[in-house]
């Protein structure tokens, strides 16, 4: 009984050992990828020390030593594979030796091939797939080789007999005991690690979740103090701040009576965070100017887009080392996700800008031919019929104001369609009396929003390409409808029609006739899967544009 206390008192060191090798996130880590040569050097090192001071503090029983050396070197080959085991083994085996008595070589050869065995358990099995039962049964083997040795090697055998009768079972036990202990203890400390990292992980995306409305119009006061102010709800951070290249742009927390928002950057660690693009992590301070900041130590981490740091966000902490690893990390990992959402943003405005691009090239595109050919129409009727020419210039002046006016991104069909009447009065004088135009309106449909130039370019593409090549009866129909939910424009000509190919090409840009490709482009744009562009053509018959898109009103103020 004696022994057995004796044992449980060396594994209760081993137990201490597996406890604070648990709580460090670097062994843990090297516990789960142990092949770096510094894994293989620390946990020789630590096993080594372990299976020796065991050895040291066996109990020795008729010239034999009864210990939990072989715990360690288990613990060594079960944590760090293969190599481990075996350099462990060796270093066990060999300090066993070196002690001497009748048992001192088959201990040691013992010893040996515990590692061994603890090592390939480990490559074959790998660390997540451990646990205790594994590690009780590669105990219980590794202390029957060494029963096995102790009786079958060691001289005289009646003293082995008699050694192995008391130290036996007490061993057998502690020593599994003691591994299945350690890998518990090991196994729970990863699983804590990896919910924490969990949380962390939850946390980073909430706060990303409520961030992604205020940053998606860019870095700038307004949007950096609502993103401040989320992150220091949601951690546990005695301030934080948001700052751009030059400026803090948000400050919240303690401290925010002098790192005052909108004042210039003067932290050297906030520059060389910006400078390296790295984080950067300070402690034992304040770190500025003001002796009296409560803030002590912290984190800096820099928002990266397009690999340029565009500013930075820091988190404080009054306590000095009051900052844990895990949130250091998550930090990291919120400024990428928050560099991210900046990025998005950034790419939204530019594909506005390129909309408005091509919106305003497409108000730039009135024919030049269509504006001569208009002009010599008025000036032919000035004299021939003044009250005609004076139409056609009114009618002229409000196509011209609409296609150069600035416009909402949707207007009312109504809208759309005066500056369409204005334009086909005009091509009505250019074509004469070969052209008929059928006008179908839905009273209901008059105040829905469509996107600004929607028809217009569709009538003149109708016009230009389709009707004018034709010597006589051309006839072009416009019908706007409001139906099941939805705004359905239809836009029909008798022209000389196209082939499928052209077809093809016209949706694409690559014809003559590109704005019926831009309202085909950015009704998709704006109504992605809820939108129709249907074109139908055929050569000698005409073409048919039908485009269909949901009710949508204009909100009252």
């Amino acid at each position: 009984m004696f022994l057995l206390f004796a044992l449980l008192g060396d594994m209760c060191f081993s137990a201490v050992i597996a406890y604070l090798l648990g709580r460090n996130r670097r062994i843990v880590s090297m516990a789960m990828h142990p092949d770096s040569v510094s894994a293989g050097v620390t946990f020789t090192i630590i096993f080594s020390l372990l299976s020796i001071i065991s050895s040291y503090y066996g109990t020795n029983i008729g010239g034999a030593l009864a210990s939990t050396r072989i715990v360690g070197t288990l613990m060594g080959g079960i944590i760090g594979g293969p190599y481990v085991g075996l350099s462990v083994g060796i270093v066990s085996a060999l300090h066993r030796y070196s002690l001497g008595g009748f048992t001192a070589s088959s201990c040691a050869a013992a010893t040996l091939l515990a590692g061994i065995l603890a090592g390939q358990v480990r490559h074959h099995i790998g660390f997540h797939r451990l646990n205790w039962k594994i590690a009780a049964l590669t105990a219980l083997s590794a202390e029957l080789i060494q029963k096995g040795f102790t009786l079958a090697f060691s001289q005289p055998f009646e003293a082995a007999l008699a050694f192995e009768k008391i130290a036996a079972l007490p061993t057998i036990f502690v020593s599994v005991a003691g591994t299945s202990l350690f890998v518990l203890i090991l196994k729970d400390m990863q699983l804590q690690a990896e919910l924490t990292g969990a949380r962390s992980a939850q946390l980073s995306l909430s706060i990303a979740d409520q961030t992604l409305t205020w940053l998606r119009n860019g870095l700038d006061s307004a949007s950096a103090q609502k993103a401040a102010e989320i992150v220091y709800q949601l951690t546990q951070a005695d301030a934080v701040a948001i700052t751009d290249r030059q400026n803090i742009l948000a400050f919240v927390g303690l401290g925010s009576d002098h790192h005052r928002t909108g004042s210039a950057i003067l932290s050297d660690i906030t520059q060389q965070a910006l400078k390296t693009k790295k984080p950067v992590i300070f402690r034992d301070g304040p770190y500025c100017s003001q002796v009296r900041c409560p803030l002590a130590c912290g984190v800096v981490a820099p928002l990266i887009i397009k690999q340029e740091a565009v500013g930075t966000l820091k988190l404080y902490k009054t306590r000095n080392n009051g900052l844990s690893v895990m949130e250091s990390q998550m930090v990291e990992g919120l400024a990428r996700l928050l560099a991210s959402q900046l990025a998005l943003a950034e790419l939204e405005r530019q594909q506005v800008l390129r909309e408005q691009a091509d919106l305003k090239a497409l108000q730039a595109q009135i024919n030049p031919h269509f504006l001569f050919n208009t002009l010599s129409i008025i000036m032919s009727f000035c004299r021939t019929s003044p009250e005609t020419a004076r139409e056609l210039l009114v009618n002229l002046s409000d196509m011209l104001h609409f296609s150069f006016a600035k416009h909402e991104a949707k207007i009312t069909v109504a809208e759309e369609l005066a500056s369409v009447r204005a334009y086909l009065e005009i091509a009505k004088a250019r074509f004469g009396a070969r052209l008929q135009v059928y006008t179908t309106l839905d009273p209901k449909a008059l105040s829905c929003l469509i996107p600004a130039f929607s028809i217009q370019p569709l009538v003149e593409n109708a016009l230009s390409h389709g009707l004018f090549p034709k010597p006589a009866d051309c006839r072009l129909e416009v019908s706007v409808q409001a139906a099941e939910n939805q705004l359905m424009i239809c836009i029909r000509d008798n022209g000389i029609g196209m082939c499928e190919e052209k077809c093809r090409a016209l949706l694409n840009g690559e014809s003559n006739g590109i704005g019926v490709a831009n309202v085909y482009q950015r009704l998709a744009v704006l109504y992605p899967r809820r939108s129709e562009f249907l074109l139908e053509s055929k050569e000698h018959t005409g073409t048919s544009i039908t485009i269909k898109i949901p009710w949508e009103r204009r909100m009252s103020p």
